[in-house]
């Protein structure tokens, strides 16, 4: 049996007594209406992007062969999830850890 691990939380201290480590997969059939973790409902690998890492240095942007990632015009950076296909080619080149796979 093989899954895909999107997150682990050590000393985790919700959802019951004591102090635990709790993993988090890709592919949860459950669908509860109180779902913390909506970004494992999918099984396929999603681009996350962590705007508190980037700098704004524009490599992403030269990789995606799908316009995916765009500056604005104060600097801000913009991924627009419509255009994005998850290829990684961005994941590769970002030396920040501000765009990942999970």
């Amino acid at each position: 049996m093989t899954g895909l691990i999107f997150d682990i939380q050590r000393f985790s201290i919700h959802d019951g007594p004591g102090i635990r480590t709790t993993v988090f997969m890709k592919g949860c059939p459950l669908r509860c209406l109180w779902c913390h973790n909506p970004e494992g409902i999918s099984a396929e690998p999603m681009l996350s992007f962590l705007p508190d890492k980037c700098i704004g240095c524009g490599a992403c942007i030269e990789a995606c062969p799908h316009g995916a990632h765009r500056l604005t015009e104060d600097g801000r950076h913009v991924l627009e999830r419509e255009r994005c296909v998850a290829c990684g080619a961005c994941v590769e080149v970002c030396k920040f850890g501000a765009v990942i796979v999970e």
